[in-house]
């Protein structure tokens, strides 16, 4: 019988000997799923008041990111409609479209084309095609900061006044901060400057707020400024938009 018991007791260890052999000492690490390729958000600012006059605002955007790895392509379009009385007092369009690809974890070279129709600051149309190269400075979950620079050539045409066509330098900063799982803070800023003539140089400039509402609708304030110092005669050098925007992510 003390046979017996004996054996049973040295079967069970051998057996857990071998649980415990095949048991891993840690957890096996879990390969996180790929990014996916297609990006986008599109968002949608309304604004209306009646009485003494009557005003409407209309806002319009859309923005894809297709991210093949190590390049990154994104369409963008952005629309602003404004009237009082059912006189339009605003009205601008703007297109984007772009190409990156990815030389290091911190460097990488692009080319774009961007469109600006903006008869209210005395442009028919202003088509800017440019390259160059961006670096990224921090690029953390919480942090990113990317600097660029390139050369171009911009073709404008002008509601008053002679058409322009020339060769430019560009500039840009690109900001975000994640300061919360459910809210960031980001600043874009772009700078033009006409290199046939220096005093003709553009600042275009968005800072913006969005807090997730769930998983898919965001709410976004954003400020945007386009500064031209030497605008077409007769038109102002600044125009400055305010926005609230609910945002849908896709």
């Amino acid at each position: 019988m003390k046979t017996l018991i004996r054996s049973l007791l040295l079967w069970c260890l051998v057996g857990a000997g071998v649980v415990l052999a095949q048991t891993p000492d840690c957890p096996c690490p879990v390969t996180p799923p790929p990014p996916p390729l297609w990006t986008g958000s599109g968002e949608f600012s309304w604004l209306a008041t009646t009485g003494n006059s009557k005003t409407s605002s209309l806002g319009l955007g859309v923005d894809v990111f297709y991210k093949p790895a190590p390049w990154t392509f994104e369409l963008a379009f952005a629309f602003l409609h404004s009237s009082t009385d059912e006189v339009t007092t605003a009205e601008r369009f703007k297109g984007l479209l772009s190409a990156s690809r990815d030389l290091t974890d911190r460097i990488d070279v692009f080319v774009k084309g961007a469109y600006l129709r903006d008869q209210f600051a005395g442009l028919d149309s202003l088509f800017a095609a440019s390259s160059g190269a961006g670096f990224k400075l921090f690029n953390t979950p919480s942090q990113f900061l990317r600097v660029s620079a390139g050369f171009g050539y911009t073709w404008e045409n002008q509601t008053i006044g002679v058409d322009r066509n020339y060769a430019n330098a560009i500039a840009g900063l690109n900001y975000k901060w994640t300061f919360s799982k459910t809210a960031f803070f980001s600043n874009d800023f772009g700078f033009l400057l006409d290199l046939a003539d220096t005093n003709n140089w553009f600042i275009n400039d968005t800072a913006a707020l969005t807090a997730s509402l769930t998983s898919v609708f965001a709410i976004k304030a954003s400020w945007t400024i386009l500064y031209r110092h030497e605008p077409v005669p007769g038109f102002k050098t600044t125009d400055t938009t305010t926005a609230v925007s609910l945002v849908a992510k896709f």
